[in-house]
């Protein structure tokens, strides 16, 4: 009997719990439906009406916060959308081996697709599958001295491809 009282207990707190999630789902959504109509959707940061930076709906810059969650999938979409400019720009990227794809990507995220474009002799090494080349001459650049550990790990990567790849 006792057991019979506690399980039908059981089952009316997940009940309410249920009604309450709904509950507040519903109020949650319709107070979000209600901020995005008058804030209104911008992807670029723009001054609001006091001078503010702002930016998507009405978030403030000097008050954003984000989590690592959502600065995932930013970053996700960020590299989705590079790589289809890496594409447009080398020709010969998507034959490349996947590990000098990684290591094209990440130099054209740090640098931008113009900014990679301007290293000719390295673009061109790659482009013949000359990686040693191509690494050493990574490494004979500004951007080795501004951040030279992160230059000389994907140099390495490069340096460590077999040619017959």
């Amino acid at each position: 009997m006792v057991k019979a009282i506690h399980t039908g207990f059981l089952l009316l707190i997940r009940s309410i719990k249920k009604i309450m999630t709904k509950f507040s789902r519903k109020t949650e959504m319709s107070l979000i439906e209600s901020i995005k109509k008058h804030e209104g959707y911008v992807g670029v940061v723009y001054k609001d009406s006091l001078g503010i930076d702002t930016i998507g709906y009405g978030f403030a810059i000097k008050d954003l916060e984000l989590d690592a969650d959502v600065c995932d999938i930013i970053l996700e979409r960020k590299i989705k959308n590079l790589q289809d400019r890496v594409k447009n720009k080398f020709s010969w990227y998507k034959y490349m081996p996947p590990e000098i794809q990684d290591v094209v990507m990440e130099m054209c995220y740090q640098l931008g697709v113009t900014g990679v474009s301007k290293f000719k002799k390295t673009v061109a090494y790659l482009q013949n599958k000359e990686f040693k080349n191509a690494s050493i001459e990574m490494l004979d650049s500004r951007w080795a001295k501004q951040t030279p550990n992160r230059a000389k790990e994907l140099s390495n990567r490069v340096k460590e491809v077999e040619v017959g790849h």
